[in-house]
């Protein structure tokens, strides 16, 4: 799995997003479907798993950059040309991407995508915007959850039978306030495809996020058993292990996922964990 795609997970994207601003809802146990809850103890731990990710990903931009990235955006809204404004609306985002700065990062690969018109660019979009939410205010969140939502349509237009995608999608209604839309399409894609990683990921996540546990580990080892190298499921399955008291197994689990993804950020969230594993 990609660096990029590691610290998206741990961020909120890659198939899940917005899973720091996810609604109070619990999984049942038989059957995907979801209930309001007054109180969600999962919310905690991925609260405090969010205040680490905003830690991890403070990154100063220099004056050097600061001027390039308004040459590039001078250049990109002066010229007329397709080509060029691809070139540099890629260009910017690039550095947004470097700095984190998923608000604008989104933005400029919505442009990218709006010149672009294939799947894979809307896509790429709708998975910005849903970082974005992650470190957003509740009424802008709430605004790039729709704009995801949106360009995740927009891409199933192309490919209606791509499972990852509509995985995706799941998630911006799972956030939104018809929930139920979300776990619907959860279903068509574990109906289709038992075996579907971003489906058994958010399902593993909409556990942890209620609070479910015992829930959570099932999802996550059948994601693991689906495919052992999937470091960001090691992680969360070590995450569940550690909100059930079993220390043991989170730490063995976390040392795992520390073998499978090299990413410093990613080793260093992890390490913040291992040390309470003690």
């Amino acid at each position: 799995m990609k660096k990029k795609q590691i610290i998206l997970i741990l961020a909120g994207i890659i198939g899940v997003g917005i899973v720091f601003s996810l609604p109070k809802v619990l999984v049942d146990n038989d059957k995907e479907s979801v209930k309001g809850a007054e109180v969600s103890v999962g919310t905690d731990t991925l609260n405090e798993l969010s205040h680490r990710m905003e830690e991890n990903h403070r990154h100063e931009q220099t004056a050097a950059d600061l001027k390039m990235i308004q040459e590039l955006t001078k250049n990109y809204y002066s010229v007329s040309d397709k080509e060029k404004k691809r070139i540099f609306a890629d260009s910017i985002s690039t550095y947004y991407r470097r700095f984190h700065q998923y608000d604008s990062l989104a933005k400029y690969l919505e442009e990218y995508a709006g010149l672009e018109k294939t799947e894979k660019s809307w896509v790429n979009a709708a998975d910005a915007y849903l970082q974005a939410a992650d470190f957003a205010s509740d009424q802008k969140k709430a605004v790039y959850n729709e704009k995801s939502r949106a360009l995740y349509s927009k891409a199933l237009e192309m490919d209606p039978q791509d499972l990852e995608t509509k995985s995706k999608l799941a998630m911006t209604y799972v956030a939104s306030s018809t929930p139920m839309e979300g776990i619907k399409l959860l279903r068509e894609v574990t109906e289709k495809d038992p075996n579907n990683e971003t489906a058994l990921f958010n399902l593993g996540y909409l556990s942890m996020q209620s609070g479910q546990y015992s829930k959570a580990v099932d999802r996550f080892k059948k994601l693991i058993e689906v495919n052992p190298q999937h470091s960001s499921g090691m992680f969360y399955l070590g995450l569940s292990y550690s909100e059930l008291g079993n220390k043991q197994k989170a730490r063995e689990c976390f040392e795992k996922a520390k073998t499978l993804e090299k990413d410093p950020e990613f080793q260093s969230i992890i390490d913040s964990y291992l040390k309470e594993t003690h």
